[in-house]
């Protein structure tokens, strides 16, 4: 692969953004947001770390009905008694987020606390063997705190987007220096489209202690802000049912290390496919897989 014309977007590697998600199997309650938002101000690390605090809300509607007056008849009601309270918008505490922030602003590193999941976002990635240990110092925290309160995990999902730049644009030609042809994650034809494409698939596998994993791959050749770019988006899910999906298989705290390995596996495994040679060298990927 010419480097004069296809570049990594991150220099040695192609990593945008990562993102690992934990999922609960109900959404977490507001004393439970509270006992996490506790966490994070009695921890100094985690002060340090991500020293700023975003608290986030939830807008709600509150309708009231005056006895024996159907929503539907209301709009009329309001209009013939002045005396009659319309609906009212309130807000519900719903989590909050924790950033880094760098000198030039931008912030590289987001942990985001809501009902549903619990979430840390990367875009000052590494490599996985240092950007794993981080993230478990950020998350496991409030991991503990939400499984002390009765919270279960119902998934565990790690994201990436890589990202080439294609400084020459899109051709065929590029396509074929990027990509590999005997790929089986990219239709044959899409090495001779002269320009964007796209292409989204998923499937199931098997992950760790028998358990079901969603893959979703996204490939796309478009062009952002006057740069033509490539980017290979992976999602990988794995889920507390057995990979039959006829029995639960709970995700413990013990597990989650080797969960994300798995993930991250599933991911590199991918890659190595979709990509060249010449690309996989490009970013460190080629010889010694597990730097990646």
């Amino acid at each position: 692969m010419d480097k004069s014309r296809i570049q990594p977007v991150g220099g040695d590697h192609a990593i945008e953004v990562m993102a690992i998600g934990i999922e609960w199997s109900a959404p977490l309650d507001e004393l439970c947001l509270r006992a996490l938002q506790t966490v994070y101000f009695e921890s100094q690390l985690l002060k340090d770390l991500f020293p700023q605090f975003n608290p986030t809300q939830t807008f709600l509607i509150q309708q009231i009905h005056p006895i024996g007056v159907s929503g539907a008849d209301q709009q009329n009601l309001f209009q013939e008694h002045e005396n009659i309270t319309p609906p009212q918008f309130v807000t519900k505490a719903s989590g909050f987020d924790i950033n880094k922030v760098e000198a030039d602003g931008k912030i590289s590193w987001t942990i985001s606390i809501r009902p549903e999941i619990l979430s840390c976002t990367c875009t000052a990635y590494d490599r996985w063997k240092s950007i794993k240990p981080s993230v478990l110092v950020a998350l496991v925290p409030f991991i503990d705190a939400a499984l002390e309160l009765s919270a279960e995990i119902s998934a565990i999902g790690l994201q990436y987007q890589d990202a080439f730049r294609l400084l020459d644009g899109i051709s065929p030609e590029i396509t074929k220096q990027l990509f590999r042809r005997e790929s089986r994650w990219i239709p044959s034809h899409l090495f001779e489209e002269p320009s964007f494409w796209h292409c989204h698939q998923g499937w199931f596998s098997i992950g760790h202690n028998s358990r079901r994993i969603l893959n979703n791959i996204t490939t796309d050749l478009a062009e952002v802000n006057g740069v033509n770019f490539a980017r290979i988006g992976g999602q990988h899910r794995i889920f507390s049912i057995s990979s039959d999906g006829k029995s639960q298989n709970r995700i413990e705290k013990s597990d989650i290390d080797d969960v994300l390995d798995g993930l991250h596996e599933e991911n590199m495994n991918v890659i190595n496919e979709i990509l060249s040679d010449g690309a996989l060298e490009a970013i460190g990927c080629s010889v010694k897989r597990d730097q990646w």
